[in-house]
C-alpha cells in the first residue's frame, strides 16, 4: 500500500513549542493541577486545551525532533520543561490525581470513538488518524504513570482491552499515518498504532 502524498494528520513543530511554553507557563500549570477539569484553558484559544497528556506529547516530540528545533526553540523547551518538572515535583499528589484522571478520560474517549469505527466503519479510515492522537497521548500518560508507580492493574488491563479493539478495526499498512517529518519520534515498535489504518470501504 502507498503512502498517500498528503499526509493524513498533520504536525506543526512551531505549533508544538507555542502550545509547550503557554501549557508550562508556571500559574498556568499551578491552577491546572489544583483544578478538576481534564481539560484546562490558555489565554491563547488557538492552541489545544492544556491537558498533561498535551505536555508529554509534546515534550516527546520536541525531545525526539530537538536537531530539527531552532536555538530558539530549544532554549523555549528547556526553560518550559524545568518549569513543568519543578511543578510535577512541588504539586506530586495533584499531579499524580490529574495524570490518573487524565487516563481514564481518554480510555473511554478512545473506546468511544472505537465504538463509532465499528458501527459506522465507512468513516473509521478517515476519522482514525486524529483520533488516534488519543492513544499517542495514553501511552505516554501510562509511561509516566508507571514512572510514577501509581498505574493500577485496571487502568493496564482497560488499555490492553483497548489495543484489541484497535487491532479489530484497523489493519497494518506500509507507511506512518501521520506527517514523515515527525516519523522519527514515533518508533513502529512502541507506536504500532501509528502505522494503521482501517480498511477503505468500497462505495
Amino acid at each position: 500500500m502507498v503512502a498517500p502524498t498528503k499526509p493524513l494528520f498533520d504536525v506543526d513543530l512551531n505549533r508544538d513549542v507555542r502550545a509547550l511554553e503557554a501549557m508550562t507557563e508556571a500559574e498556568t500549570l499551578k491552577r491546572y493541577l489544583y483544578g478538576t477539569e481534564v481539560y484546562g484553558h490558555l489565554q491563547d484559544s488557538s492552541l489545544p486545551k492544556l491537558t498533561l497528556g498535551g505536555v508529554l506529547m509534546r515534550l516527546h516530540r520536541l525531545t525526539a525532533l530537538w536537531e530539527r528545533l531552532t536555538p530558539a526553540q530549544q532554549r523555549t523547551i528547556q526553560t518550559a520543561v524545568q518549569s513543568f518538572e519543578a511543578l510535577r515535583t512541588e504539586w506530586a499528589v495533584h499531579y499524580e490525581a490529574k495524570l490518573l484522571h487524565e487516563l481514564k478520560s481518554r480510555q473511554t474517549a478512545l473506546g468511544q470513538f472505537l465504538v463509532e469505527s465499528e458501527e459506522t466503519p465507512r468513516t473509521a479510515r478517515e476519522n482514525y488518524p486524529s483520533a488516534i492522537e488519543k492513544r499517542v497521548m495514553l501511552e505516554l500518560l501510562q509511561d509516566e504513570a508507571e514512572r510514577l508507580g501509581v498505574l493500577d492493574k485496571d487502568l493496564k488491563s482497560s488499555l490492553t482491552s483497548l489495543d484489541n479493539r484497535i487491532h479489530r478495526v484497523a489493519e497494518k499498512v506500509d507507511y506512518f499515518i501521520w506527517d514523515s517529518r515527525v516519523e522519527g519520534a514515533y518508533p513502529r515498535d512502541k507506536f504500532w498504532f501509528l502505522y494503521l489504518l482501517p480498511p477503505q470501504k468500497k462505495s
